[in-house]
Parts: C-alpha cells; sequence; structure tokens
C-alpha cells in the first residue's frame, strides 16, 4: 500500500501549478500522473453520479446521472449526460455549446434538440473536488488521513483513501470558487473517500459535506439554505476511445438571448 506524506504530494502540487516536470515521487505512480495520462485527444470514461441531499427537510436522495467524459489537451473537452432524475434530459457539452434533449423541452416538429448560447461546465469532479485539476487532486490527497484495501469496481481491486479537508483549503487552489467576500463556508469540513486502482486511476469518488452540528442552522430552517450533500461518482473503461458529437443541425433549434435595453 502506498502511503501519501505531505512533501509527496505537495511536489505534486507545486508541479501541476508551475508547468514543471513532476518530481520522482510522481514517479513512483500516482492518481494525479495516472488520470493526465489519460486526457488525450479521442478517449474519455464512463460515468454514473449519485446525489444526495438535506434542505433542512431530510435527506433526498436523486437518480443518477449517467454518460461518459471525453478528453483532449489534458483537460475534459466535452460530455454527454443523461440525467434520469428528470425523465431522461440528455446533455451535450462541447467547447462552449450546450445541448439537451428531454421530456421539459417544447419542440418543434422535427427540431428534437435546442442548443443554448451559454458556456456549459466541462469538468471532472466530485462535488467541487475537481479530478481533472492536478493541483486540486493533489491538494486533497495531502489531506489523507487513512489508506486500506477496499472493494473492487470495473473489475479493479482498489485502495480506500479517505480524509478531509476544509472549503478555505479547497478556494486556495480551485480560487474561483472562493466568495467574495468569504462567507461561513470556509470552515466547513469536506469530507473525502476515493478508491483507486492497482493502476492509479479513481474508479470511485464520494465526497460530503454539511453545515457544522454547532451551526445555528442545524436542518430545522424549514428548507431555508442547504444543510448537507453527498455525491457519489463511479469510474469505468478509463481510456475508451470516445468521440462526443454535437446533434444533427436539421434536428436543432437555437436558443437566443435578446439583447440588454
Amino acid at each position: 500500500m502506498r502511503r501519501w506524506t505531505p512533501a509527496m504530494v505537495l511536489a505534486l502540487a507545486g508541479s501541476a501549478l508551475t508547468g514543471a516536470p513532476a518530481t520522482s515521487a510522481a514517479a513512483v505512480g500516482d492518481p494525479v500522473t495516472a488520470i493526465q495520462h489519460q486526457m488525450v485527444e479521442g478517449r474519455g470514461v464512463r460515468v454514473v453520479v449519485h446525489r444526495t441531499y438535506n434542505d433542512g427537510r431530510g435527506w433526498r436522495r436523486f437518480n443518477p446521472t449517467k454518460g461518459v467524459v471525453g478528453f483532449g489537451a489534458g483537460k475534459v473537452v466535452a460530455t454527454d449526460l443523461v440525467d434520469h432524475q428528470v425523465g431522461g434530459s440528455r446533455d451535450i457539452c462541447i467547447g462552449k455549446h450546450l445541448w439537451q434533449k428531454g421530456p421539459l423541452q417544447t419542440h418543434v416538429k422535427d427540431k428534437k434538440w435546442v442548443r443554448y448560447p451559454w458556456t456549459c461546465e466541462l469538468r471532472l469532479a466530485a462535488g467541487d473536488l475537481r479530478l481533472d485539476k492536478p493541483a486540486v487532486l493533489a491538494a486533497v490527497l495531502s489531506t489523507t488521513t487513512s489508506e486500506r484495501p477496499s472493494g473492487t469496481y470495473d473489475e479493479v481491486s482498489t485502495t480506500l483513501h479517505q480524509g478531509v479537508m476544509t472549503f478555505r483549503r479547497l478556494w486556495e487552489v480551485l480560487p474561483e470558487l472562493r466568495p467574495e467576500p468569504e462567507d461561513e463556508r470556509g470552515s466547513w469540513p469536506i469530507e473525502w473517500r476515493l478508491w483507486v486502482g492497482e493502476d492509479d486511476l479513481v474508479r470511485r469518488a464520494w465526497v460530503r459535506w454539511r453545515r457544522p452540528d454547532h451551526s445555528s442552522f442545524k436542518g430545522a430552517t424549514h428548507g431555508q439554505g442547504w444543510f448537507g450533500f453527498v455525491e457519489d461518482i463511479r469510474y469505468a473503461d478509463w481510456g475508451m476511445k470516445l468521440t462526443i458529437k454535437p446533434p444533427p443541425p436539421a434536428q436543432t433549434r437555437a436558443i437566443s438571448i435578446p439583447a440588454a435595453g
């Protein structure tokens, strides 16, 4: 079992942030490097996402989101996901474009898809813990508190890595999430678990956060705000051949946003 030391992981984070070659510690094999090696053109991974939340009125589990995530040039370049919570709504994101097909759409004859004028978010993440961002994943691993052999996922034996980090620590490596001014969430703990295969690829990721028990919220405000959140994701078929294409233009209608004023 590989034990992650703070020095080992912080060296990886520094390499990811500066663009310098990875240190010799990374050469041993690690999830940060392993995932980056997957992010090449024409390859991807299959995902199944389960979400649970509590808005103060009790925990509620969503139906899963399933689909594929496509890579290229060291990043996520496209996604094709079906949300089974809203009757099988399908979203295709490529670059700056989002296409959607589903029961909530108002269709024109022969136009099964709607293209929206806003950019959709391209990411490989558990909650806000971005597996596609080397510095973020390295920071997560630096907070590891325990490791142990665990289950088999995607026909691969895994080691469970788990730990806790705060929102403030996450904001340090992912500053676009930092609220201005900073709010009370900075000190809230984010519990995380990663099931890492023998090939150093993540096969399952789990993240949970909630307001601390000493908070005045305590889940008793009749749904005002968020009390807690859990996301549990399975990853399979790493490196699968994948090209995500936009829907046929003949089946698509574009939505425009009127200019202000």
